[in-house]
């Protein structure tokens, strides 16, 4: 506790010796550049504050599309396919000579792997969706 009490007054006599060496040798067009930032801070913030209100509020005001969630549902099993590349799904680093070690080469493949897997989930998951909604409609059509 002792020490906790020394190291407040250390640093408290630090600040006020910082403090009052900074401000002594402040020449005058310091301090009136001083003024000027602070003045123009006092001066422009409650606009700043009042434009970041009327963007808050506009994004508050507007409404929200009941499918905005679900739009990724409305593509098709295939809409994946070619639109995202896996990296380095190429064999390339196998068929370049390596002069020193492989390093990093089993971390790119358990990140291709790991980006395949998670293709084919999404494949999966969208052509379950499609296979839903195709069985929603024979119903009606019945």
């Amino acid at each position: 506790m002792q020490k906790a009490t020394e190291y407040l007054q250390k640093w408290a006599g630090n600040f006020q010796r910082n403090v009052s060496n900074s401000v002594s040798n402040l020449s005058l067009k310091d301090y009136i550049r001083l003024v000027i930032i602070l003045g123009g801070y006092a001066l422009l913030r409650p606009y700043l504050l009042k434009l970041a209100g009327k963007f808050q509020a506009r994004d508050h005001e507007r409404e929200l599309d009941p499918n905005e969630m679900t739009s990724g549902a409305a593509m098709s099993v295939n809409a994946l396919r070619g639109r995202v590349q896996v990296p380095g799904d190429s064999d390339e680093e196998e068929e370049s000579s390596a002069t020193g070690a492989d390093w990093g080469h089993a971390a790119r493949r358990h990140q291709r792997e790991m980006i395949s897997e998670l293709l084919a989930a999404e494949e999966r998951k969208l052509a379950e969706e499609q296979e839903g909604s195709d069985k929603d409609i024979e119903e009606f059509l019945e």
